[in-house]
C-alpha cells in the first residue's frame, strides 16, 4: 500500500470522529480503526472484550502524560501497518509534533469542524470525556480549541465543517472529496 493509504479524522472532541470514520470506511469498503479503542484495548494488555477499560480510566490510572505515550505508540501501531483504513483519532493527538509528522507522512487527514456551542451541547449530554484542565469537558472547550486548531491546519489535507450534517451526508461529502 502507499505509505498515506490510511485517511486519519482529526477534530476537537464530540466532533463525530468516530461517527463519521465509521460512516466513511462502510462507505469506502475499508477497516476502521478508533485509536481511543485501540488504546483502550492496549491498556487492558489484551484481557478480555468485558474487561477494556474506558478512555476516561487509562487516563485516571496512567495520568495525561501515560495517556499520551500510548497514543502515540498505538498511532505509530496503526499507521506503521502501511494499511488502507479510516482512523478516528482523539482530539489531542496532534498536541506532539511526532504524532503530527507521523499523520502527515502516513495519512490523508481530514479535519472534522463544528461550532462550539454544538460541540458545548454535546459534551454536556453526558459524555465520559476526562477533563483535560480540572474544569467541566464543556468549559475547557474554548481554550482546548484555541490551543489545537492551529495544530489541525497545520497536518490537514482538508477541512470539512460538519455544522448541521449527519455522519452519513459527511462521510458521502468525504469519499468525494477524497476522489
Amino acid at each position: 500500500m502507499s505509505a498515506r493509504a490510511a485517511i486519519a479524522l482529526v477534530g476537537l472532541r464530540c466532533v463525530g470522529k468516530t461517527s463519521v470514520g465509521r460512516e466513511l470506511a462502510r462507505a469506502l469498503g475499508l477497516g476502521f480503526v478508533d485509536l481511543d479503542d485501540a488504546i483502550a484495548w492496549a491498556d487492558s494488555e489484551g484481557c478480555c472484550a468485558q474487561h477494556i477499560p474506558t478512555v476516561a480510566h487509562v487516563v485516571e490510572t496512567l495520568g495525561w502524560d501515560g495517556f499520551r505515550a500510548l497514543e502515540a505508540r498505538e498511532l505509530e501501531r496503526v499507521l506503521g501497518s502501511g494499511a488502507a483504513l479510516v482512523l478516528a483519532t482523539g482530539g489531542g493527538v496532534i498536541e506532539r509534533a511526532e504524532n503530527r509528522a507521523l499523520l502527515r507522512e502516513r495519512a490523508r487527514v481530514v479535519w472534522l469542524r463544528e461550532e462550539l456551542p454544538v460541540l458545548r451541547e454535546r459534551l454536556a449530554r453526558g459524555s465520559e470525556r476526562p477533563s483535560l484542565t480540572g474544569a467541566s469537558p464543556a468549559d475547557e472547550l474554548a481554550s482546548i480549541a484555541q490551543l489545537r486548531e492551529p495544530l489541525y491546519r497545520e497536518v490537514a489535507d482538508l477541512v470539512l465543517d460538519a455544522a448541521g450534517s449527519s455522519p452519513q451526508e459527511l462521510a458521502l461529502r468525504l469519499s468525494r472529496a477524497l476522489g
